[in-house]
């Protein structure tokens, strides 16, 4: 495993919720809260509906529009079906005037 750039600082913090980036050829959404950086793979494993497009997020969990599914954030996993897989999660850090991911 690597850190890879993903964005910078201040294209994170202007995106509400989500800033939409790509991960070794994975779209994947990064997302702030609770004082830190969080990043899950942009799509929902029941349906495939992309989180960027078709989510919320309510206090640290990810709620799909497409059909109800809920994650934590944090870690991807589910909290509310229909979903019955976790999304992945990506570990993320600043460095710099950067945000950096894991992948």
């Amino acid at each position: 495993m690597r850190w890879q750039p993903i964005a910078a600082l201040t294209d994170a913090l202007a995106a509400r919720p989500w800033l939409a980036v790509d991960v070794e050829g994975s779209p994947v959404v990064i997302a702030a809260f609770g004082g830190g950086w969080f990043a899950v793979a942009d799509a929902c494993t029941h349906a495939g509906c992309p989180f960027s497009e078709e989510a919320s997020l309510e206090d640290g969990v990810i709620v799909c529009n497409c059909h109800g599914s809920e994650f934590d954030l944090r870690t991807g996993e589910v909290i509310r079906g229909p979903a019955e897989d976790a999304v992945r999660a990506y570990a993320v850090r600043e460095a710099g005037d950067r945000l950096e991911v894991e992948a």
